[in-house]
């Protein structure tokens, strides 16, 4: 990994020319070769934090055309490809740009997060509710399964997912994006303290937490997505989403520094892992103590606990 940093931060070319890989090589064979779309958006993160805002913007650029050109060369679809990358680069850059200037994942967290919310708000002011439009896109990815014969028996529980599913697209999409934007930022800035100085992105992360009056802001956001005040809580529906991804990576911060507090065993950040993988129930209950943090302070409860 040191050396893969290294090679990143040697010149733009290295880095352009490793973004555009990345990025074509995980549309070839999804979801296997997914996940090298986030070792692209590290990429840039780490170029960014390491070298400057403005040499990331120009490598981003150079890597948009770099992607471009090799997108359409082997798949036909240059334009689809730069223009879904650009949806994970810009965030990474903008969340690259603030923690460089401020040294506070804590603020490059929540200029994430509240660019996805001003994503989602602009979706309802400029196109209206867009839940029609998403039961449409997936009733017609539905009706298309539906037509094959082993699928038709399936077809009913199908459509009683879409018309669940639709409501929440547009803030998944929202949050999700603002997830993997989050990992880069922290694949590439944990890079950056192996070539700096090891063990910073540790300490960091450790020390991740928001305070209570921003806690509060997300309990409210959340009632008001069960109150039935029409476009208000249905953009508050969508809000909750990216409010659950901010909480998330608050209340894995706090699980990675009260077992490490109590010196437990590595196999249990595993277990907790892999649990999250497995569960929603797990994901909500990290979410809910990232969100209840500023009142329950695990970290400061366990501390000096393990020389006990």
């Amino acid at each position: 990994m040191h050396a893969l940093a290294g090679l990143i931060v040697a010149g733009p070319l290295q880095a352009v020319g490793l973004i555009a890989l990345c990025t074509v090589l995980s549309f070839l064979a999804p979801p296997l070769t997914s996940l090298l779309s986030y070792v692209g958006g590290a990429a840039l993160a780490l170029y960014s934090l390491q070298i400057g805002v403005r040499s990331g913007l120009l490598v981003l650029l150079g890597a948009a055309a770099a992607t471009g050109l090799l997108a359409q060369l082997v798949m036909h679809h240059g334009a689809t490809v730069v223009g879904t990358a650009m949806l994970l680069w810009l965030p990474v850059w903008i969340a690259a740009g603030v923690l460089r200037a401020t040294l506070s994942l804590a603020m490059a967290m929540l200029v994430l997060s509240g660019t996805a919310m001003l994503g989602v708000l602009l979706v309802y002011v400029l196109f209206g509710d867009p839940t029609a439009w998403w039961q449409q896109l997936l009733q017609g990815m539905v009706d298309s399964v539906a037509s094959r014969p082993e699928f038709k028996e399936a077809t009913d529980s199908l459509s009683a997912f879409v018309t669940q599913a639709a409501p929440l697209m547009t803030g998944s999409l929202a949050a999700g994006l603002g997830f993997a934007a989050l990992a880069c930022l922290l694949l590439g800035r944990w890079w950056q303290s192996l070539l700096v100085k090891p063990g910073a992105l540790r300490i960091e992360f450790y020390a991740l937490r928001l305070n209570g009056a921003l806690s509060l802001v997300g309990i409210a956001v959340m009632a008001l997505a069960m109150l039935k005040l029409g476009v208000i809580s249905s953009i508050a529906m969508q809000w909750s989403l990216i409010v659950m991804v901010v909480f998330l990576f608050v209340g894995v911060a706090v699980l990675h520094a009260s077992l490490a507090n109590i010196k437990a065993a590595k196999v249990w950040l595993i277990v907790a892992y892999v649990l999250m993988g497995l569960l929603p129930q797990a994901l909500m209950l990290v979410s809910v103590i990232g969100l209840l943090d500023p009142w329950l302070d695990l970290r400061r409860r366990t501390a000096g606990a393990g020389s006990n």
